[in-house]
């Protein structure tokens, strides 16, 4: 890693981290106070009467306690979402948006290869995700501290969190991947995402009806189970770890393929 370089890039990309763990902080405090028994009926209601809605955005099963509560409101989409935004930002500007405006001939023309180059560029992407799932848990501790005393238990929280850090590194490393690899500058920018859109698109789509349910299987967010890592279940620890491993051969073949490329600088 280039340590100058990673400071660099870290300042520009703090920004749009903080925006987006602002936006997931604001979500998380209020699902977190949502968290009663009588909105919880009003809530039953609502979902009784929009079912197919309610199972699209990953909401289906509301639990019984406050973590599986927090599971079904925040982890099903908005969890999903909101970092594959972030995601989007930070791989455009790390690797599509240097070679757009030429600034990539600087770097290669520094005495460093270029899959260092890459490995820092990879490392601020994946430092955003960290910063972001910490700030993630320590906000919904606290909230859930101060709202509701030891209602939610913390050890399987973190665990819940940590499954979700590896369903982030499989989506950055999509995305990662196609910037990296496709020589077309809008290719690169888009392609990974969109494709971590579909997969999105498909997952909702399966909860919409049983004729659509197949496409829940079929794409790799399936293998995201929080509720399964939640209870400890063996499939599901197996399911994330294989989405943690996926994102960092991404990672690797994407900085190999850019190690590659003809760039014509």
């Amino acid at each position: 890693m280039i340590l100058p370089l990673f400071r660099h890039e870290l300042r520009f990309c703090l920004f749009p981290t903080f925006i987006i763990a602002a936006v997931v902080i604001l979500y998380a405090g209020v699902i977190v106070g949502m968290y009663d028994p009588a909105l919880g009926e009003s809530l039953a209601l609502m979902r009784d009467a929009m079912p197919e809605l309610f199972a699209a955005f990953g909401m289906a099963d509301q639990g019984t306690t406050l973590l599986e509560f927090m599971i079904n409101y925040l982890y099903g989409f908005l969890l999903v979402v909101l970092p594959l935004v972030l995601v989007a930002v930070l791989a455009s500007r790390l690797v599509a948006r240097y070679i757009e405006r030429g600034g990539i001939t600087y770097l290669l023309a520094q005495p460093v290869s270029r899959t260092r180059l890459m490995l820092s560029q990879a490392s601020v992407l994946v430092f955003c995700l960290v910063l972001l799932v910490a700030v993630l848990t320590a906000c919904e501790l606290a909230c859930a501290q101060a709202l509701f005393p030891g209602e939610l238990d913390a050890p399987d929280l973190v665990a819940v969190n940590a499954a979700t850090f590896c369903l982030w590194l499989f989506l950055s490393g999509v995305c990662w991947a196609g910037a990296c690899a496709l020589p077309n500058v809008s290719a690169a920018r888009w392609a990974g995402v969109a494709l971590c859109i579909l997969f999105v698109l498909a997952q909702m789509l399966s909860g919409v009806g049983d004729e659509l349910s197949w496409l829940g299987d079929i794409t790799p967010l399936a293998l995201f189970d929080p509720l399964g890592i939640a209870s400890g279940k063996m499939g599901a620890l197996a399911g994330v770890a294989a989405l943690g491993v996926s994102g960092t051969v991404l990672f690797a073949l994407g900085t190999v393929s850019f190690a590659r490329r003809d760039l014509s600088v």
